[in-house]
């Protein structure tokens, strides 16, 4: 009983959505609260000024996210978004100058996915929702200018720009992006150009394909020839029963980590695939890792974990070992 008392204690500071260093995790709990004071609404855009108290004091700023119904006096949380400055909206004939878009909005202030709007929230789990549409596209060009990247993309045989906060990325890499709704007519001052249709995002995922992959990474071609048994988050996801037991390889960036916990590291890894909204797999493993690493991950996949106070995992993968890093 005590051991068991332990461990939930312990458990208490590993699963959070939002992590701020490698030995401590952060509360499960979005950064900002807002209250509506007003809302613009365009055809593809909520428009909301915002009022956050900041050091006991009223602080004002606007939000922009995918048409979504708000009204004033509704609260709302969030995290961080892309944030622009002299923003010069056409179908609302203004100019803002600071502007932050975000992806989604929080009803709650607890992280959670069935919390987050637009998307509608239920009190159950909704049954025969397809899963969230995901664009893969390759980089064309790239455009660094202030704290921001400015890409020129290909998906498939449509070319479009994005824009998201400052990252590194070069021509003939490849990113995945959840959907947004594009900008019509949005000029950059500094660029000193206008584009008809860009997409703002929070988040680009690099995909570490064979063009993105560096020499120094190289695996003897013996060893790939037996990772037959390599598949996708979303491949588990989606055939989670038929792997339940099973030894999978999977490859992915490091979005969260947590050290010795039980003698043990827990990170939580993405490779910008996804099925029904879930597109993060938790591992446990021995050696240390830092967020942003890519590795590769191999261990046996365990489903409907339960460690108790509220930690229950659809699936997860437990002694896992590192095959790249």
């Amino acid at each position: 009983m005590k051991n068991i008392f332990l461990i939930t204690i312990l458990l208490t500071s590993i699963f959070s959505k939002n992590l701020y260093s490698q030995n401590q995790a952060a509360p499960r709990s979005y950064l900002h609260k807002v209250t509506v004071d007003s809302v613009f609404q365009t055809k593809a855009y909520t428009y909301l000024k915002v009022k956050e108290i900041i050091k006991g004091k009223d602080s004002l700023q606007w939000l922009a996210l995918p048409n979504f119904p708000a009204k004033v006096g509704d609260i709302y949380y969030f995290d961080s978004g892309l944030q622009m400055g002299e923003f010069q909206s056409k179908e609302l004939k203004r100019a803002f100058k600071q502007i932050l878009f975000l992806a989604n909005l929080g009803t709650t202030p607890e992280i959670s996915e069935k919390n987050i709007v637009p998307v509608p929230v239920f009190d159950t789990i909704q049954q025969n929702v397809p899963p969230p549409v995901v664009h893969t596209v390759l980089v064309k060009e790239v455009i660094q200018v202030g704290g921001y990247t400015y890409l020129r993309v290909n998906e498939g045989d449509l070319e479009k720009w994005l824009a998201v906060v400052k990252i590194s990325a070069s021509p003939g890499q490849t990113f995945t992006y959840d959907d947004a709704a594009p900008m019509k007519d949005f000029t950059s001052k500094e660029l000193k150009r206008t584009f008809s249709e860009i997409y703002f995002l929070g988040k680009l995922t690099f995909v570490p394909t064979e063009v993105n992959v560096k020499s120094k990474e190289k695996t003897p071609k013996s060893k790939k020839d037996k990772i037959s048994n390599k598949i996708t988050i979303a491949k588990l996801y989606e055939n989670k029963k038929s792997y339940s037991g099973q030894t999978v390889i999977i490859s992915g960036e490091v979005t969260k980590y947590s050290a010795n916990i039980m003698g043990k590291n827990w990170i939580h890894i993405e490779d910008g695939t996804g099925f029904s909204r879930k597109s993060d797999l938790t591992v446990v493993i021995e050696k240390e890792v830092k967020v942003g690493e890519k590795v590769t991950v191999e261990g046996k996949i365990t489903l409907d974990k339960d460690f108790g106070s509220g930690y229950f995992f659809e699936v997860m993968m437990g002694d896992a070992k590192i095959l790249e890093k």
